[in-house]
């Protein structure tokens, strides 16, 4: 929804700060509020999409809040996301974080001091550092940080920073969420949670179309959404003859929605791989490979709305990495599970946000809606990665079981392909890099960056390179994630 920044010291100037929202104005190009009092310069960029999301900025007395996200817990009519946060910190203090239902990152400043605070998942991204006056600076992408700020930091998913007391851990107070006994009764109840999800994102009537992949996860969300939504936009991209064109041409036909397809090639992706590791902000090669095709996704989607529907969470939350597969006890798959959930934030997450926040799309994620997130992580990891008694293991199996009658079977029923192999990306990505890069010397055991993190690949040399022409700061390299747990 938007992009905050600012300063906060003895030693600020108005300057950086407006410079600092200058860079990541693709965030919220409608609007731009600021914050000028008592050492604090700031400021928020925001789009515009409806009362309750509101412009990311709420003041009261001594305290302002600056806001990205989506708040869904109950509040006064006419009462925007921010002035709900305002509220919760006036009651709570530092812990109020945790009793926020959404997806978050903000800086609250109360006259003394700043707070700032992300999501449980990080689904927002929140970075901060200081600089060279000392001063305390963050800001929603790290571009806005460059030249700015030394000791840079990404702000971790359920954390705080205070320029008082540093650092913090809160505890996500998800409220009860039941788990019924049986494998049935769990996924009509998971049916039923992830439906209210959809409901809550597509109440303000902001969203104007959804993201289908023709992937399981991205088709459930499709599914419900139009059930609700009938008129709404389905998005596919993709390169010529990609699995995807099919399976989306196929749920959009069994839907019987509106369907927009576009289709790219070597060409339109040499002309768009720099642009998308500055907007990503990474050079993880599985990263920057899905970045393309959601880039390509956001361009086409904003010819029809600044909103969007995505399917994104769904293979964290209920299992749906192959790699869970080849782990021998189900101890060991929750472990992978729970390290996949939590490296999202600059992975799966991060290429998501900055796809599309790059061309001015918000997007909404169902599957990470905060109950629908404490419900799926008590379910048991035999109803993620089922056995289905013939040896075979079958991953996200509880999430097909509640919506398979609202799927085509081909759907239900198909494998998880990454997204940038499902849209082809990967193929013309190998033949791209072997035009544009020579592979020299390279040997992956001794192919290390500037701060020792491990190349895979040439191609991955290569998107270090392209990131090394905008961030040459060794303490940008160090905020990079790597996406696969084994590389």
């Amino acid at each position: 929804m938007a992009g905050i920044a600012g300063i906060f010291g003895s030693s600020v100037q108005r300057e950086d700060a407006l410079r600092m929202l200058e860079k990541i104005k693709h965030r919220g190009p409608n609007t731009l509020s600021t914050c000028y009092k008592n050492g604090l310069c700031a400021g928020v960029v925001a789009s515009k999409l409806s009362e309750s999301r509101g412009n990311g900025l709420a003041r009261e007395a001594d305290i302002a809040v600056l806001f990205d996200g989506e708040i869904y817990n109950k509040r006064s009519e006419g009462q925007s996301d921010a002035a709900v946060v305002l509220k919760f910190y006036k009651k709570y203090g530092r812990i109020f974080p945790g009793y926020l239902e959404g997806v978050f990152a903000c800086a609250v400043y109360d006259g003394r001091e700043l707070l700032l605070a992300r999501d449980s998942i990080g689904v927002r991204p929140l970075y901060f550092g200081k600089t060279r006056g000392g001063s305390v600076c963050f800001a929603s992408e790290m571009k806005a940080l460059a030249g700015i700020a030394k000791e840079v930091a990404e702000l971790h998913p359920s954390t705080t920073f205070s320029t008082s007391n540093g650092i913090s851990k809160f505890l996500p107070l998800f409220g009860d969420v039941y788990l019924p006994s049986s494998a049935k009764e769990a996924a009509d109840k998971l049916r039923q949670h992830i439906v209210e999800a959809v409901e809550r994102r597509l109440a303000d009537n902001a969203i104007g179309a959804c993201l289908l992949s023709g992937g399981l996860d991205s088709s459930i969300i499709a599914s419900v959404a139009h059930k609700i939504q009938p008129n709404l936009l389905m998005v596919t991209v993709g390169t010529e003859g990609a699995p995807d064109m099919k399976n989306a041409e196929l749920m959009t036909e069994y839907l019987g929605a509106k369907h927009h397809v576009y289709i790219y090639g070597t060409e339109q992706i040499k002309q768009i791989i720099r642009q998308a590791i500055y907007a990503l902000e990474s050079f993880d090669e599985d990263c920057v490979s899905g970045a393309i095709a959601n880039l390509f996704a956001s361009a086409r989607a904003a010819n029809h709305t600044n909103c969007i529907l995505s399917g994104e969470g769904g293979d964290e939350l209920f299992g749906g990495y192959h790699l869970l597969k080849g782990l021998p006890t189900e101890f060991e798959r929750l472990k992978m599970m729970d390290r996949l959930i939590a490296i999202a934030y600059n992975t799966a997450v991060q290429r998501l946000d900055r796809a599309m926040m790059a061309n001015s799309i918000n997007y909404r994620t169902p599957f990470l809606d905060t109950k629908v997130i404490a419900y799926a992580m008590q379910l048991p990891v035999q109803w993620k990665v089922h056995d289905n008694g013939n040896g075979r293991l079958i991953e996200k199996w509880i999430l097909r079981e509640a919506f398979k009658d609202m799927l085509p079977e081909e759907i239900c029923s198909r494998q998880k392909l990454r997204f940038s192999g499902g849209t082809g990306t990967d193929d013309l990505m190998d033949a791209i890099m072997a035009e544009e890069v020579d592979a020299g010397g390279f040997k992956q055991e001794t192919c290390t960056t500037e701060c020792g993190y491990r190349l895979n690949s040439l191609k991955e040399l290569w998107y270090y390179k392209l990131f090394k022409e905008k961030f040459p700061s060794p303490d940008f390299e160090k905020l990079v994630g790597r996406w696969d747990p084994y590389k």
